[in-house]
């Protein structure tokens, strides 16, 4: 899986996923039978252990494991992936999404908020951020290691800038590593559920009633991106889908300004 890229999270998944099974049925999974998988999944899920993703991701990673290690496709075709329920997504609106800037404590917190919506990054590649990704003559940011291992090129506005300028004074020094550092040791890095519980924070702060996370941002960004003309095919890149059919999703989401399309009739006649 290393060789294959896979991200860390993945791998991480899958191999829990094989260890349980081994450790619920007291063997090796290709030594198991069919059935006796199937009725490990079941239990997991009529007795509310895991939700219908995370119980997708054990299959998901037995899958891998009889495909790729033991070579044992007949166990493969026999489980079936659970259907996985699908969640409306959270999407800030303008004045909700200034109430949140609001309730910012300092300008670490500010800079993490506004980075995740301005940008529509994953808090992922976020965390791995330096000062030498940001190209301040045509304002992009360079993500080095974004999901996949691929390189991706995203823009940012002015006001993140001033805010960049602002974090970096606070701190007093330029970051030789990751731009957000933690709260407690200087030049550590901040830990993806340090991230975590700041965004909750200072959603629970706003008091706004909408659950409100990191991949909340994200999609904003995402909806908004589309609200103000953007294209779809131009926010796949810049969110690094691999497939349209991801992008599609938030256009349920959209209100497209249908008013500023010039229509057909009256580009034939302008012309």
């Amino acid at each position: 899986m290393n060789l294959s890229n896979n991200a860390v999270a993945t791998r991480t998944n899958y191999v829990r996923g094989v260890r349980h099974l081994m450790m619920q049925l007291g063997k090796l999974p290709e030594d198991c039978t069919v059935d006796e998988i199937k009725g490990f999944l079941v239990k997991l899920r009529d007795t509310g252990q895991l939700s219908s993703s995370s119980i997708n991701l054990r299959v998901c990673g037995l899958k891998y494991y009889f495909r790729h290690i033991v070579n044992r496709l007949d166990l493969v075709v026999g489980i079936p992936n659970p259907r996985i329920a699908k969640y409306d997504t959270e999407v800030l609106t303008t004045t909700e999404l200034s109430t949140l800037f609001q309730a910012c404590r300092d300008v670490r917190q500010l800079l993490i908020v506004q980075l995740l919506f301005d940008t529509g990054m994953r808090s992922g590649e976020l965390l791995r951020l330096e000062l030498k990704d940001f190209d301040k003559a045509n304002r992009t940011i360079i993500l080095r290691k974004a999901k996949g291992q691929k390189l991706r090129v995203i823009p940012y506005g002015e006001y993140v800038r001033t805010t960049l300028k602002a974090y970096i004074k606070m701190l007093g020094y330029f970051p030789k590593g990751a731009i957000i550092e933690s709260y407690k040791e200087k030049g550590v890095p901040l830990s993806k559920s340090g991230l975590q519980h700041i965004v909750r924070e200072v959603a629970k702060r706003s008091g706004l009633k909408k659950r409100i996370s990191c991949h909340t941002l994200r999609h904003t960004y995402a909806v908004h991106f589309l609200n103000n003309g953007g294209h779809l095919p131009q926010l796949q890149k810049l969110l690094g889908h691999g497939y349209i059919s991801t992008t599609l999703h938030y256009l349920k989401y959209a209100h497209l300004p249908l008013k500023q399309i010039c229509t057909p009739l009256d580009i034939l006649m302008k012309s």
